[in-house]
């Protein structure tokens, strides 16, 4: 009987093992794909529904692996800039404003298919989509 509790106790820490080996391989893969530029064309609220964003409104986002995200207009020129990092589910985007005053924003994220929704929860969840354009 002790052998066979001692062989189901290696087998149980044998598969944490693997799991904890799976879940962190899983996380890094899905920061690395944020990386690159996302072009905003979806906002959905609860309140005012899904809306298709004109062209002049369509921003371009970039996210460098040196964990700035760049924001862009839709001719190419930037008009923001700050830090981020990311975890497998959220992204904290943080800066300081010229008067010293430092700010940050926390936005779930998921990827659909070929598409990113960010999500920013304050009450009522509004959501913002992107697709890659690089």
């Amino acid at each position: 009987m002790k052998i066979r509790n001692s062989l189901i106790c290696r087998f149980s820490v044998f598969l944490a093992f693997i799991f904890l080996i799976f879940v962190a391989g899983c996380e890094k893969e899905n920061k690395e794909i944020l990386i690159g530029k996302w072009k905003y064309v979806k906002h959905y609220s609860v309140m005012g529904g899904e809306n298709y964003l004109k062209l002049e409104n369509q921003l371009i986002d970039e996210y460098t692996k040196d964990y700035i995200r760049s924001r862009y207009d839709y001719s190419g020129n930037e008009i923001s800039k700050c830090s981020y990092s990311a975890t497998n589910s959220e992204i904290t985007l943080f800066g300081e404003n010229l008067n010293g005053t430092k700010w940050n924003l926390k936005y779930e994220y998921r990827f659909l298919k070929d598409t990113l929704r960010l999500r920013i929860n304050q009450g009522e969840y509004n959501d913002d989509f992107f697709i890659r354009v690089e």
